[in-house]
C-alpha cells in the first residue's frame, strides 16, 4: 500500500509541476457536444441511405415476378373413370379367366377397346411439356 501512495504522491507533484492552461475546457465539452450530435446526424442519415437502398432493391427484384394465379381446376371425373377402365378392365379379364367363366368374344374385344381408349384419353390429359412451353424445362415450384 505504501508503494500505491507513493507513485500517487509523485503523481501529484509531477502535476503541480506543470503549467497548465484550464481555462478552455468550457469550448472543449461543447465542441464534443457538437461533434458527437453531427455523428449522430450522419449516422441516422446513413441508416436512412441503406433503407432507402434496401427498398429501391426490392422494388427492383419485384418488376422481374412474374404473378402466377391459382391453377385451373378441371373435372378429374373423366379422368377417374379412365383410370378405373384401365385398371379395372384388365382386372375383370384376369378374374373371368382365373374362375374359368366363359366371357363372350364380343365383350371381351368391348373391354379390350375401352382399355386402349382410356389410355389415350389419359395421355392426352397429361400437362404440356417440351420446348413448346414458354416455362420449358422448369415448370414452377409447386409448395
Amino acid at each position: 500500500m505504501n508503494d500505491a501512495s507513493s507513485s500517487s504522491d509523485d503523481f501529484d507533484r509531477i502535476v503541480e509541476g506543470l503549467d497548465l492552461d484550464l481555462t478552455g475546457l468550457e469550448d472543449f465539452d461543447a465542441s464534443a457536444a457538437r461533434v458527437t450530435a453531427e455523428r449522430e446526424r450522419a449516422e441516422e442519415q446513413a441508416r436512412e441511405e441503406r433503407r432507402l437502398a434496401a427498398e429501391a432493391q426490392e422494388t427492383a427484384d419485384d418488376q422481374f415476378y412474374r404473378e402466377v394465379g391459382p391453377a385451373q381446376l378441371r373435372s378429374r371425373g373423366r379422368v377417374r373413370f379412365a383410370w378405373f377402365v384401365f385398371v379395372g378392365g384388365p382386372a375383370l379379364l384376369l378374374i373371368t379367366t382365373m374362375a374359368s367363366m366363359p366371357l363372350p368374344t364380343f365383350a371381351a374385344a368391348l373391354v379390350v377397346i375401352a382399355v386402349v381408349v382410356s389410355v389415350v384419353y389419359l395421355i392426352s390429359q397429361l400437362p404440356d411439356r417440351g420446348p413448346s412451353n414458354p416455362d420449358w424445362p422448369d415448370d414452377g415450384a409447386a409448395l
